[in-house]
């Protein structure tokens, strides 16, 4: 894949979808944390093109997201296994889950339900909490400049949250 400019930007958000590559991606993640190793699983499921998925997971593991490990001989059978880093992943992808089931299957259509293992239990929704736990809308948030931003981060954000101070006002 080639290199993103996302990469160069000053933003988690866009330094994490350069890592994450595209929509293939996120698919091939999903598949490896609900079990499936191989390249002949990721493409029986998927039914993406052997190119495009050679080329994703060769991202992913050169990202640190999976890990290839050979079970064939001399290079012939690869297996992917998801790295902590993609585990850690879950969390988004179930956010993306839990969006999709509202927005775009519609409550009560919903293609799959994420149940925890031990009680069956289906996961609750997910919601953006302060440390202490209270559930805070979009509208509540502001963003601030963190310690790797930039003097342009810096800039726009202190200006931007001037703009929303003075708007609750």
């Amino acid at each position: 894949m080639r290199e993103s400019s996302f990469a160069r930007l000053n933003c988690s958000i866009a330094r994490s979808l350069a890592v994450l590559g595209d929509a293939w991606s996120l698919l091939i993640l999903r598949d490896s944390l609900g079990g499936a190793r191989t390249f002949e699983a990721f493409q029986r499921r998927l039914g993406i093109a052997r190119n495009t998925l050679t080329d994703r997971l060769r991202h992913l593991v050169e990202e640190g997201m999976l890990t290839q490990t050979d079970v064939g001989k001399r290079g012939t059978r690869f297996e992917y296994v998801p790295t902590q880093k993609a585990k850690d992943f879950q969390i988004p992808l179930m956010a993306i889950l839990q969006w999709g089931d509202k927005w775009v299957s519609g409550r009560g259509n919903e293609p799959v339900v994420a149940v925890d293992r031990k009680s069956g239990v289906a996961i609750a929704p997910m919601a953006i909490r302060t440390a202490s736990g209270r559930a805070v809308s979009s509208d509540e948030l502001m963003y601030k400049p963190g310690k790797g931003a930039t003097e342009a981060t810096r800039d726009y954000f202190t200006a931007r949250n001037k703009l929303l101070m003075h708007k609750s006002a």
